[in-house]
């Protein structure tokens, strides 16, 4: 029995939600960087792929996928990188194929920029550079407020700064540690003792 053309194409896969976020994303690095549609088209053609404004804004608009060559075109005109461009917004659901609930959006984009791979030993190393790359910071602001409290040193202002960059760092380390220790409980030494200020 003869099957058009067209008939084949809708056989296919859907697009997914990944496609869904790449338009919204290359809209919106388009819109950051005030550049319209005309030349929008008019950049993509002088890489050698022609593609009209109708096109771009099917993309734009989840009418029209991208594939691999479009998104690193895209990414270079629009002052971005490919990476970006796949990441989703915090609200988003996760990339096509990726289980909805398992994976937080910041391992997701993590995943995406291919800072971690999507493995229980992996994501654990991610956090666990993240808990320790916050302690060294707060060890470093604690420092600096020491000294100028020793000192006298520094303005008033300074010193605010200082303490809400520290108290942050605080709220980031204390987020990494029970995202790393729900993946394993093993990966930090127990407190020194119950009023310790975390684990380090």
């Amino acid at each position: 029995m003869y099957v058009s053309y067209m008939e084949q194409r809708q056989r296919g896969n859907p697009a997914g939600s990944t496609n869904a976020q790449v338009a919204a994303n290359v809209r919106n690095a388009r819109h950051a960087i005030g550049m319209d549609l005309r030349t929008f088209s008019e950049r993509v053609k002088e890489t050698g792929r022609a593609m009209s404004t109708s096109a771009l804004s099917k993309i734009e608009n989840g009418d029209r996928r991208v594939d691999v060559d479009d998104l690193t075109v895209f990414a270079y005109i629009l002052q971005t990188t490919p990476a970006e461009l796949l990441a989703p917004p915090e609200d988003a659901s996760p990339p096509t194929g990726v289980p909805s609930g398992q994976f937080n959006h910041e391992e997701i984009r993590a995943w995406v920029r291919g800072q971690a791979k999507f493995t229980t030993e992996d994501l654990a190393r991610y956090w666990k550079d993240e808990y320790y790359s916050a302690v060294s910071s707060i060890h470093y602001y604690d420092n600096l407020m020491m000294q100028y409290a020793e000192d006298g040193q520094g303005t008033q202002m300074h010193r605010g700064t200082y303490e809400e960059r520290s108290a942050s760092l605080r709220s980031r380390r204390d987020a990494a540690r029970v995202r790393l220790l729900a993946l394993d409980p093993d990966a930090l030494p127990a407190p020194r003792d119950d009023t310790a200020d975390g684990w380090a």
